[in-house]
């Protein structure tokens, strides 16, 4: 028999407030740098003003912040501070709030894609929190912003595999190392839309935490379509046309991680819909293969089936690409557009962003269904379902100032109902023309947005 995974808690990071990234004040102070081209400073501030990014709330390390420092420092030792700042931020929030000493980790893993020092993120940890000799630890590095979901699969396996255990989780992005110093508009959008932030989450498999754990995992599905060319090489980190480091975002990146997601949607479906949605599955398929009807193929309500959707915090297009794709009204998507408004997009974070947010101003009742959804280079796409095991309502630092005025979509700087963006005139279920239509008239400025 499966042994359960238990979410006991987690931790997202909240910066200084010293670190906030305030836009007006970026762009002016950005163009004495060195780096600064006029054309490219002008399309780096076209992509935020689309992004739905707050120009006051989120944050930026110093060492690439223009309100702190004179010329951007990206080399290893200020990446090194920025991931000791953020992941053992995290980390202690979460043993402090847990009661969890260091040495009751039985296994570690760590997650950030670009910046992957020697010695590893985990040796990082392990140092700081002076973990056990024998705590199993993995770094998972180069797995793009949807690890923090798609992740969950090893540390699931591993908890198969070994009884009476407690797993650390601990993604994160640094971007002061993801800082692109060129001159190419396709590796530029990182500059626009990354920002400073990282989590921590405790998994067990232990018995006892079945009356005090906040979430069970009830599935958890991946798909990877590097086998198609297309999907590998649309994004990922390298030189441009001159030998300069970045992330670059082919045009084809959001109809790449919309198949992707289509996948895992399609292999989960039959898990958690309902017996009326199996039996609307059935008639459609009867009509089509035997009656021979041109109706379209079923798309199931996920609404119906599960109560919250904590989904990838990109960058506005994505959020609007997979609300119109799987039929998400307003309210249910509002988390997921209050993360990217404060925080940005902290890559494989994001999600937990998002829950927190839920935790603090929502609230999420006992037996109530969390889909938490991922998406990243390679072409990877990953799905988790978790399970309410009590009633969760606590407030989390780093949603502390909305704890008693949750988000509105006045709130936002983009409404989520904007009518320039159209996502919303796609027919629902067409993943991949949705995602892709959501970018409109400015595809190309804003492609990383489906990514990351």
């Amino acid at each position: 028999m499966p042994r359960p995974v238990y979410l006991v808690d987690f931790s997202v990071y909240k910066p200084p407030d010293e670190m906030k990234m305030n836009y007006n004040q970026a762009y002016t102070l950005s163009r004495q740098w060195k780096e600064c081209v006029d054309d490219n400073h002008e399309f780096i501030s076209k992509v935020f003003q689309r992004s739905g990014i707050s120009p006051t709330e989120s944050y930026l390390p110093p060492w690439v912040n223009p309100a702190t420092c004179k010329e951007p420092k990206y080399d290893m030792d200020s990446a090194k501070k920025e991931a000791e700042m953020v992941m053992g931020g995290a980390v202690a929030d979460l043993l402090e709030k847990t009661g969890t000493r260091p040495d009751e980790i039985d296994i570690l893993v760590t997650n950030c894609s670009i910046y992957c020092p020697t010695p590893s993120l985990c040796s990082l940890l392990v140092n700081k929190f002076k973990f056990r000799p024998e705590t199993q630890t993995y770094h998972l590095g180069g797995m793009g912003c949807g690890n923090g979901v798609m992740a969950l699969s090893l540390l699931r396996d591993l908890l198969q595999a070994r009884p009476n255990v407690k797993a650390l989780f601990v993604p994160a992005e640094i971007v002061t190392y993801c800082f692109y110093p060129g001159l190419q508009k396709d590796y530029m959008v990182a500059n626009a839309i990354f920002r400073m932030g990282g989590a921590a989450i405790l998994l067990s498999n232990q018995a006892r935490y079945y009356s005090t754990a906040k979430y069970e995992l009830l599935h958890n599905v991946r798909a990877h379509t590097g086998q198609d060319d297309g999907a590998y090489t649309c994004m990922g980190w390298g030189p441009d046309k001159k030998g300069v480091n970045g992330v670059y975002l082919r045009k084809d990146v959001p109809v790449q991680a919309a198949k992707a997601l289509e996948v895992c949607l399609r292999r989960l479906a039959p898990s958690i819909i309902t017996w009326g949605q199996y039996a609307e599955a059935a008639r459609n398929l009867f009509e089509r293969r035997v009656l021979g009807w041109q109706v379209p193929e079923y798309i199931p309500d996920f609404t119906k089936c599960i109560d919250h959707f904590a989904l990838h915090a990109g960058g506005y297009a994505v959020l609007k690409g997979l609300m119109a794709a799987m039929r998400l009204p307003t309210e249910k998507m509002l988390p997921s557009f209050a993360t990217l408004r404060d925080y940005g997009n902290t890559s494989c974070s994001t999600t937990w962003y998002v829950l927190g947010y839920m935790e603090t101003c929502q609230g999420i009742g006992r037996g109530e269904t969390v889909m938490q959804i991922g998406m990243g280079g390679g072409m990877k796409a990953g799905i988790n379902v978790w399970r309410a095991l009590r009633e969760v309502k606590n407030v989390h630092p780093a949603w502390r100032h909305v704890a008693h005025a949750p988000v509105t979509e006045a709130d936002l700087p983009r409404p989520i109902n904007d009518p320039e963006a159209a996502a919303a005139a796609v027919p629902a279920g067409d993943i991949a023309a949705a995602v892709k239509a959501s970018f409109g008239a400015d595809f190309k400025a804003t492609t990383a947005v489906a990514a990351h």
